[in-house]
């Protein structure tokens, strides 16, 4: 029987996209830019490319924080210095806590069950804050994010760490779940746990990632756990 659960934050528990889209939008409102549905989706498209360079240590976080807006900004044509709304979409994602439909329901079914742990790839004080507010704190020991860690998920050194922290369990004893296939199960999957591929969307899975487990809904969990 699993003993450890290491779990996602960002579109597992707590809906990014959503925290994402009102900081946008907040953000646009305050400089007084036009916001339209193309702003989030353009959003969408290039926060996923970032961020998957990040995971596989094409660039950092610095260059992360300084060129994602850049980026944006230049395919929506709007001239602007990114690194400020970088900083006003940070602080205003830090105040988002839009829990994933069933989250709390699946951490009170587990919490009497398991030690768990958050595994993420975000910053540090936006992570720690969207917990506080969202009453989440209460049901893990700790936090691991890559930024204290120095590298990302699906990194071998990223898991080194968290095991090391945790006495080096057996891995038969961990679980890992998470919605990203290339950071969390391709990550998992490498380091010898298994893995709960949380497909909300119900995507085909063309990758050659393979999850132990696949549920699309997180209460499907307790099926399993």
């Amino acid at each position: 029987m699993k003993k450890i659960l290491l779990i996602d934050l960002d579109n597992t528990l707590i809906d990014f996209n959503e925290c994402a889209r009102h900081s946008i939008m907040n953000a646009f409102e305050k400089l007084g830019f036009d916001y339209s549905p193309v702003v989030f989706d353009t959003f969408i498209e290039e926060n996923v490319k970032i961020w998957k360079r990040l995971e596989r240590g094409e660039i950092t976080k610095p260059q992360l924080r300084a060129n994602r807006w850049n980026i944006i900004l230049a395919r929506l044509g709007i001239e602007f210095d990114g690194t400020i709304l970088e900083e006003m979409f940070e602080n205003g994602v830090a105040q988002g806590a839009y829990a994933v439909t069933g989250a709390y329901d699946l951490l009170d079914y587990l919490k009497d069950k398991y030690e768990m742990y958050i595994v993420s790839n975000g910053f540090r004080y936006v992570q720690e804050s969207r917990l506080k507010i969202g009453d989440f704190n209460k049901y893990f020991n700790n936090i691991f994010v890559s930024e204290d860690i120095g590298i990302p998920k699906p990194a071998k050194e990223f898991f080194d760490y968290c095991f090391k922290s945790l006495d080096n369990p057996d891995k038969t004893d961990v679980i890992l779940i998470g919605d990203s296939l290339s950071a969390d199960i391709k990550g998992g999957n490498d380091y010898g746990i298994d893995t709960i591929w949380f497909n909300k969307n119900g995507e085909d899975n063309l990758s050659p990632v393979k999850p132990t487990y696949i549920v699309n809904e997180l209460n499907e969990i307790k099926n399993i756990l």
